[in-house]
């Protein structure tokens, strides 16, 4: 259940746990609640994805997904080392 973008995925480092909003979702649909491997990041993205937003548990599930994203992108945007030009 937890989905991480490409340029983001690049930089994850595994073993991630899913966010505690998809534990229940994640038990309920047999998806890992720890996430070891890039594959198991896409097969539990395409799976997540896949399932109606219709089901409270899937829109909440998604909603953390794309709030860990978000802080997950912030921070690799602020650990990316400053270029200065040299004259």
């Amino acid at each position: 259940m937890f989905v991480l973008s490409s340029p983001v995925m690049a930089e994850v480092v595994f073993p991630v746990s899913i966010p505690q909003e998809c534990v229940e979702l994640a038990n309920r649909e047999g998806v890992p609640t720890v996430i070891e491997n890039k594959y198991q990041a896409a097969k539990a993205k395409l799976k997540l994805y896949r399932l109606s937003n219709r089901d409270a548990l899937v829109r909440d599930c998604k909603q953390a997904v794309e709030r860990q994203k978000a802080m997950m992108q912030e921070a690799s945007a602020g650990s990316t080392p400053a270029r200065y030009s040299h004259r």
